[in-house]
């Protein structure tokens, strides 16, 4: 009776390969489909290794997850999820398939292929406890680091720089209570000023031109009407005529 069954699809062998071997070298009974004999009928070869197996490892892949391709991936990995000692891994950057996404998937995307990777080291704890029908020990998941040609989305960092203060300097401001964390400190940048631009103030200018001419044209024609019937104070009207170049005095 084999420990674990792993679920592939056969275009990541070599990618599944190093998985194999790290996980018989933690001393775990560990088929797949390799081990098919010529002679062997593989229908039933792979019906009774799935049956029997203790840990069913589904390997989520580009191609496993397609529900073209992955048909057969899916099909095993049902038969885990069904007993529950179905333990998921991810070699791409997908989603699990319709009908996998609540079981939690070890994350190995940017794993680097080595045995003492903790991301690896998670995904084995998590087989071994399934073949010891264990309790999965609670701790903190390993954090995915991005990999080479794998790029974040959604995360930017912009006019921010990182600041290490020099070993000598630092003892010097140990003693200072209001200091900030001398390992290292993080100082955001001034925002920076926007280019100057002729068009943009122009275009202000003019808003502030416009409305005091045609304040100046209002007073002036209503002035010069209210000169014309004698409503208007004599000094007013003076000052009108001297300010506007024509006669504005009340008619006598």
């Amino acid at each position: 009776m084999p420990d674990v069954f792993v679920s592939y699809k056969k275009t990541d062998r070599d990618r599944v390969r190093p998985i194999i071997i790290h996980l018989r070298a933690a001393g775990l009974d560990v088929w797949w489909d390799e081990g098919i004999a010529p002679s062997m009928s593989w229908r039933a070869e792979i019906a009774k290794q799935l049956g029997a197996a203790k840990c069913i490892v589904a390997i989520w892949t580009e191609a496993s997850v397609d529900h073209d391709q992955g048909q057969w991936v899916m099909e095993e990995a049902s038969q885990g999820l069904i007993r529950r000692v179905l333990a998921p891994v991810r070699l791409d950057l997908v989603a699990p398939p319709l009908g996998f996404g609540e079981v939690q998937f070890a994350d190995l995307a940017a794993w680097s292929g080595g045995a003492d990777d903790p991301r690896f080291q998670h995904f084995l704890s998590v087989v071994q406890s399934i073949v010891r029908s264990e309790p999965l020990a609670v701790g903190p998941t390993p954090t995915s680091f991005e990999a080479p040609g794998i790029k974040l989305s959604g995360v930017r960092m912009q006019n921010v720089s990182i600041h290490v203060t020099p070993r000598g300097a630092a003892d010097k401001e140990e003693d200072a209570p209001d200091e900030a964390p001398r390992a290292a400190r993080v100082a955001v940048s001034p925002p920076k000023r926007a280019p100057f631009s002729l068009s943009m103030m122009i275009t202000r200018a003019i808003g502030v031109i416009f409305p005091l001419i045609a304040l100046y044209v209002f007073v002036t024609s209503m002035g010069r009407m209210q000169c014309e019937q004698n409503a208007a104070p004599e000094v007013f009207c003076q000052s009108l005529d001297a300010i506007s170049g024509g006669p504005n005095k009340p008619a006598q």
